[in-house]
């Protein structure tokens, strides 16, 4: 991946002061579900360094509660991993997959699902502990739009139809990741925003904010690893082909894109107080609204502040000892 690229990321960096002991035990809940087959499974899942992209999104959580968030970017990333196969390249595929898990947003997992499933399964009850039907209900549309977005990468795949820069962000600002990842900051913060709050347009475009920006830098990390396997989801090859620029142009582009996003959602921050007043919220409904946009800010420093340490993006020219380093 390329490294050392100056960001415009504005927010401080946290880390949870848990995350030793989370780190020491992250490989327990995979391997409970059969998600990692072997000890080369579980060296490259420890050198990603998931339990420290979780206590960087939760800076504030620890024990059970960051243990939650460190399930889920190990499920993350060994689920979208398996569409680097056939499952990424032919949508009947995806769909049966993703749908497989879709199924267990409403119900328990059977023990005849695949490990993936029951696994998502467990993810999902744990979330959901304490929370309202209103916020399940919303987490659980946010987890169906993610999935849904594996099948439309796949038909584009298999249509050898590169997307526009605009549809690729479109695409990604729901299937990232992050609104379910910001929604478990709720639960893990024992908070929840208001829904008519949370649908506010203010609101509504931090979320966007934060989607966005991971995905430009998601596709900055990876982009030497996609484009060695032939991938079209990416907006640096998008930027390059599309508007016939070099890759530096592309790298200048992708940083611009973040800057002029970030310096918004500081605008949209200090509004926020504004936005409580329009509402008439009381003061003990203001911080769930502050809380929730902090977590915004997690969400796009803490991956910033990660990436570059982790393994997740190593290519083949990556020494296998660099992966694992401390």
């Amino acid at each position: 991946m390329p490294r050392g690229i100056d960001l415009h990321i504005p927010f401080p960096c946290r880390i949870s002061r848990d995350v030793d002991r989370a780190r020491d035990q992250h490989l327990h809940w995979p391997r409970s579900h059969g998600l990692l087959d072997s000890e080369e499974a579980a060296r490259r899942h420890t050198g990603a360094r998931y339990a420290e992209l979780a206590a960087r999104f939760y800076p504030d959580a620890v024990g059970d509660d960051l243990d939650l968030g460190v399930d889920l970017m190990s499920w993350f990333f060994l689920f979208d991993d398996m569409f680097d196969g056939p499952e990424g390249e032919d949508p009947a595929r995806a769909r049966a997959l993703v749908e497989s898990v879709a199924r267990v947003l409403g119900r328990p997992a059977a023990p005849s699902d695949a490990p993936v499933v029951r696994a998502f399964s467990d993810m999902w009850q744990r979330s959901c502990d304490g929370m309202s039907p209103q916020w399940c209900h919303r987490a659980a549309e946010h987890w169906r739009t993610y999935l849904s977005g594996y099948v439309i990468e796949a038909r584009h795949r298999q249509r050898g139809l590169m997307p526009t820069v605009e549809e690729h962000l479109l695409l990604r600002r729901e299937t990232i990741g992050v609104y379910p990842t910001v929604d478990l900051a709720e639960r893990i913060g024992r908070f929840e925003v208001p829904e008519h709050v949370y649908a506010d347009g203010r609101l509504t475009a931090m979320r966007h904010i934060a989607a966005e920006v991971d995905t430009i830098h998601n596709d900055l990390c990876s982009v030497e690893k996609e484009e060695a396997r032939g991938e079209i989801h990416n907006l640096l090859l998008i930027l390059e082909r599309r508007r016939r620029c070099t890759r530096a142009e592309a790298v200048e582009e992708m940083r611009r894109m973040i800057r002029s996003r970030t310096e918004r959602f500081l605008v949209l921050e200090a509004g926020l107080p504004g936005l409580c007043d329009s509402y008439r919220l009381a003061e003990a409904q203001r911080v769930p609204v502050h809380r929730f946009a902090d977590s915004l800010r997690s969400a796009m420093r803490g991956d910033y502040d990660w990436a570059e340490q982790s393994g997740r993006y190593a290519t083949e020219k990556t020494p296998r000892e660099q992966e694992t380093a401390p």
